[in-house]
């Protein structure tokens, strides 16, 4: 049931690297929306850059190849912490766009969760065959891309639960850390939603209580009123 929307969605998505002298790490998951390199994540995402770190792109990944030389640089066009959405842009080895639903995610529907959880990316020494030289490439060998499909269980108004001042919803099943920022999408691979947070509960039963955690999504209707404020409303896509 599920296969078919994976297959249209992953070659859209990459991890969002952070790169910075003497390491680099995933700090979440982005996808675009045009051709023209717009992509979409979580804004938390883009604020736990470290200091004197940058944000890199490093493709499809793992798709894209294990080894690179280099990063191609990222831009944050715009970036809103209120609801947890931001906008940026790559310059080069752009993915295909994934659309945008039409109308929410209903009660009940299946919809699928994406990213990059618990990536373990690392340099790696080479040493040139002819000169000697070493050259450190950045290996992503362990940069996997996990999907873990679920169902919506609940919408969720503003300052509802968390207090968080936007629309929003919860599914069945939690993200894991390095899944921020990606897209939440239906059976048709279309976007219903962006990954934005874990909501963890603890329910009374007897001397143990009973630990609860699912996802929060950010919902489409403020994808749709986030966007066309950035970009106008040619170059977002919807089916």
């Amino acid at each position: 049931m599920y296969q078919k929307a994976i297959q249209l969605v992953k070659g859209s998505i990459f991890p969002i690297f952070q790169f910075s002298p003497n390491s680099f790490s995933v700090l979440g998951t982005g996808f675009f929306i045009s051709d023209q390199g717009h992509f979409l994540t979580a804004s938390h995402v883009i604020r736990a850059l470290p200091p004197n770190a940058s944000l890199g792109y490093m493709g499809n990944v793992p798709h894209a190849g294990r080894l690179a030389q280099r990063f191609v640089p990222i831009s944050i066009l715009k970036n809103d912490p209120n609801l947890d959405l931001a906008l940026g842009q790559i310059k080069q080895g752009v993915l295909p766009p994934l659309k945008l639903a039409s109308t929410s995610a209903s009660l009940g529907q299946s919809i699928v969760l994406c990213g990059y959880p618990l990536a373990m990316p690392r340099h790696h020494n080479a040493v040139h065959p002819t000169n000697k030289t070493v050259h450190t490439l950045l290996d992503v060998g362990n940069v996997r891309q996990y999907w873990q499909p679920t169902v919506l269980i609940d919408s969720l108004p503003k300052r509802v639960f968390m207090n968080k001042p936007f629309h929003s919803f919860l599914t069945q099943d939690a993200s894991l850390n390095g899944m921020s920022g990606g897209p939440i999408f239906d059976l048709n691979g279309d976007v219903v939603g962006v990954a934005s947070a874990n909501l963890t509960r603890q329910i009374p039963r007897n001397k143990i209580p009973l630990t609860i955690e699912n996802g929060v999504g950010i919902d489409l209707v403020e994808i749709h009123a986030f966007l066309p404020k950035v970009l106008g409303p040619a170059l977002v896509s919807v089916p």
